[in-house]
C-alpha cells in the first residue's frame, strides 16, 4: 500500500475537497421585473432609490447594454424563457399557440421545466409566464394580476381609474408583497431539500397602474423630477415608429398639444408614481436577499436580475413599451455567481435570448444546443472583453395579425431600424448616432453623409444574429420558423379569432 507523505496527503485532501465543492450543484434565484427600464442608481442614476439592486450590482456583474428581443411582455418572455428569438417562437401578443402547445409543452421547454428536468427543486412565484401556468415540483403561485387598488371598488373600467395610487398601506396590501412572503416560505422549504433548487420569482411592478405604498413615494420630492429629454417623436421619424401607450388606458387629462401627456406637472407626477414603484420592488427584493443570506443560501445561490424590457416615460412622446427605440429594447440585467467577478460593470453588448444558456452553463447543466442564445459566462470572467457586434430586436405594428414589423440592431455607436412589409419588402428605416444623439432625438437615416453608415448596417441586419457572435464562438440551433401567430388562452377572446369573431 502507497502511503502518502503529510505534504502529498494533504495536497490530496485540498484537491479532493475542491472537487467536491465544484461539483456541488448551486442554486438558482431568477428575478424577473415587470416594465422596468435601466433608471436604477447602480446605472447612474443617483436620484433612485434603489439600494437592494445596487447592492446585488455590488455583488456581481451589470450589464450595462442588454437588450431584448420583443418589448412587449408576452414576446419577451416567450422568448427569455425558451431561449428562442421571436421568429421561432411564433409569439407577439398574447402567446401563439404554437409556443404553448409545440414548444413549451412540446420540445422546447421553459428554462424552468429544463432545470426541473437536471434534477432541480423547481418552483415558480409571482408573474414569470405571461398568463400561461406551468406547474414544477409544486404549483405556480401568483398573488394576482398586479392590478390592485386599495381604495376602489372592483368592477370599474382601467378607463374610469387613474393610472396611480398613493395610500399609507403595508407592503402586503398589494400584490407584489404578497409574492414576497410567497418567496420567503418557498425558499425556507427549499432550504431543506437535499438537491439544488430554482427559484423564478416574478414582480409585476412597475407595470401599470403605478400603485405603491405611501411610504416609497415619499422617498422622493416631485418638484426634483425631469422630464423627458425628447418629448416628441424624433425628427424625420415615421409616425407609427411610436405605438399607441399603455397610459391611454387610464383615466387620465385628455392633451390638447399632441402630447400622450400634455402637461408638464402629471408628466411629472407620472414619473414619480412610476418611481415610487420601482423603490417598492427594490424593498421587496431587499427581503428576499436578506432571507438568502439567513439561510445560508446566498454562497451557493446564482442569482440572475432582469426585467422583461424597457420603457417610456415620455419619451419620445410615448408612456408605455411597444417601440423599437432604445428605450423599449434596452432593459436591466445583473448576474450574481459566486467565485465569479463582482461588482463590475460591462458595456458588452448582450441579448435576453442568452439569460437560458448563461444559467445552464453557470449551474452546470446540459445547455440544449438548440438554443438562439449564448451563454454569458465568459463575460462573468472577464467583464471587459470582446464580445457581440451587434443585438437584435424586432416588434411588429397591428395587433392580433401584423400588417407589418420592424427589426432593429443595435451596434457599439449606432441603432438602425428598417421596417418591412410582410413580404420582406422595404417600407421605411430609422438611424439613430448614439455617439451624437444617445437620446434618439433625430432620424438620420436619410441624410447624405450616413449613407454609408445605413449601407453596411443593412448588410449587418441581413447577415443576422450569427454572424455577430463574438470570434471563437459560434451557436449550431437551427429552428423552424413559427407559423403565423394564433393567439393562445383567454386574451385572444379580443381579436378575431375569438368564437365570438369566428361566427
Amino acid at each position: 500500500m502507497t502511503v502518502l507523505s503529510p505534504g502529498r496527503a494533504f495536497l490530496f485532501l485540498a484537491v479532493l475537497a475542491l472537487s467536491f465543492v465544484q461539483a456541488k450543484p448551486k442554486n438558482v434565484l431568477f428575478i424577473v421585473v415587470d416594465d422596468l427600464r435601466p433608471e436604477l442608481n447602480c446605472y447612474g442614476a443617483e436620484y433612485i432609490h434603489s439600494p437592494n439592486i445596487d447592492k446585488l450590482a455590488e455583488q456581481g456583474v451589470l450589464f450595462e447594454r442588454a437588450y431584448v428581443q420583443q418589448p412587449v411582455c408576452t414576446a419577451s418572455r416567450a422568448s427569455f424563457l425558451t431561449g428562442l428569438r421571436p421568429d421561432s417562437t411564433g409569439s407577439d401578443y398574447p402567446y401563439s399557440i404554437y409556443t404553448v402547445e409545440e414548444l413549451l409543452e412540446g420540445n422546447r421547454p421553459s428554462v424552468m421545466r429544463h432545470f426541473m428536468n437536471e434534477g432541480y427543486y423547481v418552483r415558480s412565484v409571482g408573474k414569470i409566464h405571461h398568463v400561461y401556468n406551468e406547474d414544477f415540483t409544486e404549483k405556480s403561485v401568483s398573488a394576482g394580476w398586479g392590478t390592485k387598488y386599495v381604495n376602489f371598488a372592483k368592477g370599474k373600467k382601467k378607463s374610469e381609474l387613474p393610472p396611480y395610487e398613493c395610500e399609507d398601506v403595508e407592503d402586503d396590501a398589494y400584490d407584489d408583497g404578497q409574492n414576497t412572503l410567497e418567496a420567503l416560505k418557498t425558499l425556507r422549504r427549499m432550504a431543506k431539500q437535499d438537491k439544488p433548487f430554482f427559484l423564478a420569482l416574478g414582480y409585476w411592478k412597475p407595470h401599470l397602474p403605478w400603485n405603491a405604498p405611501k411610504k416609497y413615494w415619499d422617498l422622493y420630492d416631485r418638484e426634483k423630477i425631469d422630464l423627458a429629454e425628447v418629448k416628441d417623436l424624433p425628427i424625420d421619424a415615421p409616425k407609427y415608429a411610436r405605438d399607441w401607450a399603455n397610459l391611454q388606458k387610464y383615466n387620465i387629462p385628455k392633451p390638447s398639444n399632441g402630447r400622450i401627456v400634455g402637461d408638464d406637472e402629471y408628466a411629472r407626477k407620472m414619473k414619480h408614481a412610476y418611481f415610487a414603484c420601482v423603490s417598492y420592488i427594490d424593498a421587496q427584493i431587499g427581503i428576499v436577499m436578506a432571507e438568502l443570506e439567513r439561510l445560508g443560501l446566498k454562497e451557493k445561490t446564482i442569482i440572475a436580475f432582469i426585467s422583461d424590457h424597457g420603457w417610456h416615460l415620455g419619451d419620445q412622446n410615448h408612456w408605455g413599451k411597444s417601440t423599437n427605440f432604445e428605450n423599449s429594447n434596452r432593459a436591466p440585467m445583473i448576474v450574481s455567481t459566486p467565485g465569479y467577478t463582482q461588482g463590475t460593470k460591462t458595456k458588452a453588448l448582450v441579448e435576453y435570448v442568452d439569460v437560458y444558456p448563461t444559467l445552464c452553463d453557470l449551474a452546470g447543466i446540459k445547455v440544449p444546443q438548440y438554443l438562439e442564445g449564448n451563454s454569458v459566462k465568459p463575460l462573468l470572467r472577464n467583464p471587459q472583453r470582446e464580445w457581440k457586434s451587434a443585438a437584435f430586436s424586432q416588434y411588429p405594428r397591428g395587433y392580433p395579425k401584423a400588417k407589418f414589423e420592424g427589426f432593429s440592431i443595435r451596434t457599439d455607436r449606432y441603432h438602425y431600424i428598417e421596417w418591412r412589409e410582410l413580404d420582406g419588402s422595404f417600407k421605411s428605416h430609422e438611424l439613430y448616432d448614439h455617439k451624437n444623439d444617445a437620446i434618439e432625438s433625430r432620424n438620420v437615416a436619410n441624410t447624405p453623409e450616413y449613407k454609408s453608415v445605413v449601407a453596411e448596417l443593412k448588410k449587418q441586419l441581413k447577415a443576422g444574429w450569427k454572424a455577430a457572435l463574438p470570434k471563437g464562438i459560434v451557436n449550431n440551433s437551427n429552428n423552424p420558423v413559427a407559423p403565423p401567430f394564433v393567439p393562445w388562452g383567454k386574451e385572444a377572446a379580443f381579436g378575431p379569432h375569438s368564437k365570438k369573431n369566428k361566427k
